[in-house]
């Protein structure tokens, strides 16, 4: 059992680092990289660091792996408190982006959501609780009343995260539409640039018909940001957008 949670902390990490690697080379080597996605070479060297030494240590079975496995508890926590406000820029910001990516889904979001809550939320905080059995283990016997309450954390935390996933894949089978999605999609890419050039800053409503369905559409000019939000009529969405630089480069 030990063995096999290691390898899986050696892969995860093995991952990351790759991330991590590709980030940095890409903001040392590829011209714009590093600013277009705002990188400290300082923060993606001591990502890439850490997970260095995740690697290492899980691999031989160091004496730091309890420690370890309790930061990444800890720093998976972080993300799960602020994934509905900042998840999505966190995503594009962190030298594991390319990871996320893995997951990343513009119409099905569910490998995304399995991602965070099952693998960074439940992974982690079991892999914690199973390589700190020496620590909490004779505090059950000593304590038995104490030890369970200790226990009890790391299960109810479990608990949350898979509540949480379930939720949310409740909430987006109630509130979004993957053929709103697909209409928002075809809109998007069927703006052409003087459109979006000629109307930057402003909206406009549309509707689209496909069969005996109707959407209606919402469109966001803007070269930094065109958004497209489809609504069908029993109320679902569907969204897609992205920047448009082209668009301002080529009208100056």
């Amino acid at each position: 059992m030990r063995r096999a949670l290691r390898a899986v902390n050696v892969a995860v990490a093995f991952v990351t680092l790759l991330s991590a690697l590709a980030v940095l080379g890409s903001s040392l080597f590829e011209a714009g990289y590093r600013l277009h996605h705002d990188d400290s070479l300082l923060l993606v060297a001591v990502y890439a660091a850490a997970h260095a030494l995740i690697l290492v240590e899980f691999a031989r079975d160091g004496r730091l792996v309890p420690w370890l496995a309790i930061g990444k508890a800890l720093a998976a926590y972080v993300f799960l408190l602020t994934f509905p406000a900042v998840g999505g820029a966190w995503m594009a910001m962190t030298p594991g982006r390319y990871v996320y990516s893995l997951f990343s889904g513009e119409v099905v979001r569910f490998p995304m959501f399995a991602f965070v809550y099952l693998g960074r939320g439940a992974w982690n905080t079991l892999n914690a609780f199973y390589f700190t059995a020496p620590w909490w283990r004779p505090l059950r016997m000593r304590r038995p009343l104490v030890g369970r309450l200790v226990t009890l954390v790391p299960i109810t935390i479990v608990v949350y995260c898979v509540w949480a996933f379930l939720d949310l894949l409740r909430y987006e089978a109630r509130t979004f539409s993957p053929e709103a999605h697909e209409i928002a999609r075809l809109v998007f890419d069927g703006l052409e640039c003087d459109a979006v050039r000629s109307r930057n800053g402003d909206s406009a409503d549309d509707t689209r018909q496909r069969g005996d369905r109707r959407y209606d559409v919402h469109i966001t000019y803007g070269c930094g940001f065109t958004s497209v939000v489809v609504r069908a009529e029993d109320g679902r969405f569907g969204v897609a957008g992205g920047p448009r630089p082209e668009c301002c480069e080529a009208g100056s």
